[in-house]
Parts: structure tokens; C-alpha cells; sequence
């Protein structure tokens, strides 16, 4: 899940993503990986940890074991903490915040433009090429071959990673030469040259890369319908409702559109850059400064995000694939704003649903169910009613069984309030996934990216925790009444619209949709109440 992030190379390589398991948001909770809001990178893994020569006998046991005493239980893992944070704001507008990691003699740059594809307007696409052709066009007087051969020549690496909320330009170098590679950083980000030659050559493999999600992509089809129908409004079209480019968007972007959006987006005062690592907040300074000399005290355009309207019953698609043995349900309803004192009861309320230990998959993952996977999380957007998605994969023939237990299990939880004890175990889970990269320069200046492009604090995870460990039954029971409803809900299902359409059609009437055609309506399936969740063993 392209997932309306793209991520390339400096020689325009695609690289793996991780999102909402999805991002940290919904890539890394479904295995697609989007987050949403903000690109997330992975965090840089750790070595592997050397294994002991295997042994023909077991070791005898110390004195103690052999007696039948064991060692005490080992407490709480320690929480991961943010380091401190430098800021300084230059007199652009633009700031600098730097975290200082001394693990490895290396240093992670991220510049973090707080215009991702929600800033696209007619032109979906239109960020994720432009972040693209920042990297492939060259900078300044450099052709990009000779820009790409100046940054390899200091050892260094740069990316780009455009989300819904941000486009994140991404730099690693050796410590002692953080100078030099901000300055080609500095190139790159503010005097790009954005050649319309380059930008075919693009758009080229922009359009054929489309046309391959929509063939083979099953969750990025799902998330094209999720967020257009979550984020429907009657007059207007949300910066959130185009999740991704499709193959007939991607060629009306020109050259000059690409050069507008960087005028309007791409200045100081929309721009934060994040150095973390082997370094010093005097250095990090100095480096910055030097590089980026823009000086336009422009303000970013504006953005209208006017809450959308949500569902007035029980939305059902099939993005359409014929023949496919699976099926992947997502079950996608919108809760409160990011900054709400709801929201952290919304991220509880989801694992309680969809979690590793949550109803969905006690009732519904193998071996005591059908389903291959499940899922649930929220997708981090910066601005408005935050989604929440469940997603379950299941064999084609018990997709009518699944898609029904689904929205049974999220009437229920919007009916009674959950008990003490699946609270408790949904906030222990989301408190040990917080931080997990702050180990490391590249996951703590990825974590600082990200912080910044929602626009939340540096101790942000301190307050998640205390609100966590404050949530109580009634206020989760709560929250899950006033969003998780399925009357409110879209149900969006990647799957063969002939085989499943008949058993999804009891929960109400059924759009089915081409992935390959612009998402344009095939049919539509009447509801049929009588009609059974699965099909009968001939049919299977």
C-alpha cells in the first residue's frame, strides 16, 4: 500500500515500503504500508544478534535449576523515550530541530514539507511526482547523474517519500560530512530544476506502475474506495478522498504543475528540517544554515478540510477481481480528530476490535476461524476525523460469513461497553509499540518527522502513555458508540464480485467496482436479506 506514498531512490529505484501488519498507522497494521499522514520509513534494524555453536547434549542445569528454583520474573520492558530535542527557527521562518544518537558515526536528515498529496487539488499525483522529480531532474547548475554522483562520493543517501499530509526529502551521511551533504540537500529541496523531459520519463513509469497496483494491488484498490467514500462530500472534493493516483490522473500533470506546486509548498516557513544522530545542535545549525538559504517569507497555501459527511447506512463495494481464491475486507468508520481527547480511546476501541488478542480474531483467525489475517488500527491524518480501519483475509467462499461477523462484533462493541481486562490488554499493546525506533538515528529522526507533519509535540508519547493508562471501559464504550457504527461504516471488499457478491448482498445492496477502469461502477447487487453469508458447498 502503494498506499498513496510513494518512496524512491535517488536513481529512482522504487524501494520497499512498510503501513497501516498496517504504517504505524493503517501500512503497518494490514501489511500495506500508509501511514498515512506522514511517510513512515522503516526504522533501521538492528544487527542480528550472534547464536551460540550448537550442542549434541543439553547443558547441565546451574545448582539453582537443578534444585527447581527459578530465576525471579523479569520486570516491564523499559519504554522507549524521546531524547531531547534542540530547536532554533532561522529568520526564513524555516526550524531546525536536532536529537542527538551517538550509536553509529552517521547522521539522518529529514525535510519535512508539510504539503503531501491532500495538497494535489485536481491534480491527484501531483506531490508524489513532483518529491520524484526533485531527485531524478538534478539541482542548481547539476544534471541529476551528476548530482547522484556527488552525493555517493560522501557517502551518502538520499530519498523521498510523499504521504497524505507531508512530502519528506530524507538524507544519510557519515557524520563528519553532514556540511557537505546538506549543502547538495539544500540543491535539491529549493533549487530542484524540474525538467519536463524528466518528468515524461516519470510519469511514464508512474502510469505503469498504476496500472500494475490496479491489477494487482487488492489493498491498494481497497483504500482508492475506502477513503473516497469515508471522505465523501456533496459539493467538494476532500484533500483526503483521492487516496492514489490512478493510470488515466497521472498524465495531466505538466511540468509547470510540478514547478507551481514546489513555488507554493516548498518554503521556508512550510519547512522543518530534522538532524538526528552523530552530531551536534551547533553543527546541525551552522550546516542548515549554510544550505539553505531561501529567504521567501511566503505563507503556505490554505487547505479547506470541512468534516465529511459520513455514511448514512452501511456503504458496501467490490473492487473486483476475477477468480481470486481470497478476499480481503475492510471494514473503515471515522472517529475524532487526531488532537481530541477521544482519540486515544478510538486507538484502544480498534485493538479491542481487531488486535492480536481482540474479538475479530479470537472469533474469526485460524485455526479456530477461517481468516488468514486480522487487523485493525487507526491512520494517522493531520487534519479532521481520524480513520479507523479493520481488515480481515479470508478464503473467497466464507467472505459472506467474515464481512457479517465483522459488522456484528462493531455493533456490539457500540452497544456495550468492553470489559476491564480487553482495555487494559489494547492500551499494554499500544504502549509497548510506541517508540520502538528511537533507538536509532533513522528511527528517531524518522519519529521527529513524523511528529512534525501531524503537527504534535515533541512529548508526545509521554502524554499518549499517561492517556492510555487513563482510559477506562466506559469512556472506550463511549467512543465506540458515537463512531463505531456500522450504520456510519464503509465496507470495502477486494475480491470475485460474482463468487461474493450474492452472500455480501444480505448486508445490504453492493457496488461493484473495476480497478483496471478508473474504479468506474460495473453493477450493482440489490440487498437480499434471505441471501446466505456463505454459498452453498456447489457453489464453492
Amino acid at each position: 500500500m502503494s498506499e498513496r506514498s510513494e518512496r524512491r531512490d535517488l536513481r529512482g529505484r522504487r524501494t520497499a515500503r512498510p503501513w497501516l501488519s498496517w504504517t504505524a498507522a493503517l501500512a503497518a497494521a494490514v501489511a500495506c504500508g500508509c501511514a498515512g499522514g506522514a511517510p513512515r520509513p522503516p526504522a533501521q534494524a538492528a544487527a542480528p544478534a550472534k547464536s551460540a555453536p550448537a550442542q549434541s547434549t543439553q547443558a547441565a542445569p546451574p545448582p539453582e535449576a537443578a534444585r527447581g528454583d527459578q530465576p525471579p520474573p523479569s520486570g516491564p520492558a523499559k519504554p522507549a523515550r524521546m531524547p531531547p530535542i534542540a530547536w532554533v527557527e532561522l529568520p526564513s521562518g524555516l526550524r531546525v530541530a536536532t536529537a542527538v544518537s551517538r550509536a553509529l558515526p552517521l547522521v539522518e536528515v529529514r525535510v519535512v514539507i508539510r504539503g503531501g498529496s491532500a495538497a494535489d487539488g485536481e491534480r491527484t499525483g501531483l506531490a508524489a511526482l513532483t518529491g520524484e522529480l526533485l531527485l531524478r531532474g538534478g539541482a542548481g547548475g547539476l544534471p541529476g547523474r551528476e548530482l547522484l554522483a556527488r552525493v555517493e562520493s560522501l557517502g551518502a543517501s538520499l530519498r523521498v517519500d510523499t504521504g497524505l499530509d507531508a512530502t519528506v526529502i530524507s538524507l544519510r551521511a557519515p557524520g563528519d560530512r553532514l556540511a557537505e551533504a546538506a549543502l547538495l540537500l539544500g540543491l535539491v529541496v529549493q533549487r530542484p530544476r524540474l525538467d519536463a523531459a524528466e518528468l515524461a520519463k516519470l510519469k511514464a513509469q508512474a502510469v505503469e506502475a498504476a496500472r500494475d497496483r490496479a491489477h494487482e494491488d487488492g489493498r491498494w484498490g481497497a483504500l482508492m474506495v475506502l477513503f473516497r467514500d469515508l471522505y465523501a462530500l456533496p459539493t467538494e472534493l476532500h484533500p483526503y478522498a483521492s487516496f492514489g493516483a490512478t493510470a488515466a490522473e497521472l498524465p495531466r500533470i505538466t511540468a509547470a504543475d510540478c514547478r507551481a506546486f514546489h513555488a507554493a509548498w516548498y518554503v521556508p516557513k512550510n519547512t522543518v528540517v530534522v538532524v538526528a544522530g552523530d552530531t551536534t545542535p551547533e553543527a546541525a545549525r551552522a550546516a542548515v544554515e549554510k544550505a539553505f538559504t531561501d529567504r521567501r517569507g511566503d505563507e503556505p497555501p490554505a487547505l479547506s478540510f470541512t468534516d465529511p459527511v459520513p455514511p448514512g447506512a452501511l456503504k458496501i463495494t467490490i473492487v473486483d477481481r476475477p477468480k481470486s481464491a481470497e478476499s480481503e475486507i475492510f471494514l473503515g468508520v471515522l472517529g475524532p480528530e487526531r488532537s481530541a481527547p477521544e482519540w486515544p480511546a478510538l486507538a484502544v476501541v480498534g485493538e479491542v476490535l481487531g488486535g492480536p488478542s481482540g474479538r475479530l480474531s479470537q472469533e474469526l483467525l485460524e485455526p479456530r476461524g477461517p481468516a488468514r489475517a486480522v487487523s485493525a488500527a487507526t491512520i494517522d491524518v493531520a487534519h479532521g476525523p481520524v480513520p479507523l480501519v479493520a481488515r480481515v483475509s479470508v478464503p473467497a467462499a466464507r467472505t459472506g460469513l467474515a464481512a457479517q461477523a465483522m459488522v456484528e462484533h462493531a455493533e456490539r462493541l457500540a452497544a456495550a461497553t468492553p470489559s476491564q481486562d480487553e482495555v487494559d490488554a489494547a492500551a499494554r499493546r499500544l504502549t509497548a509499540g510506541l517508540g520502538l525506533g528511537l533507538g536509532t538515528a533513522t528511527g528517531l529522526a524518522d519519529e521527529i518527522a513524523v511528529m512534525q507533519a501531524l503537527d504534535l509535540p515533541d512529548d508526545h508519547h509521554e502524554g499518549y502513555r499517561k492517556e492510555l493508562r487513563d482510559i477506562t471501559p466506559a469512556f472506550a464504550g463511549k467512543v465506540a458508540a458515537d463512531d463505531v457504527r456500522p450504520a456510519h461504516a464503509a465496507l470495502v471488499v477486494v475480491g470475485d464480485a460474482q463468487a461474493i457478491g450474492p452472500a455480501l448482498s444480505r448486508l445490504g445492496d453492493v457496488k461493484v467496482v473495476d480497478p483496471t477502469r478508473g474504479f468506474e461502477r460495473k453493477r450493482t447487487i440489490p440487498r437480499d436479506a434471505s441471501a446466505t453469508p456463505a454459498p452453498s458447498q456447489e457453489q464453492r
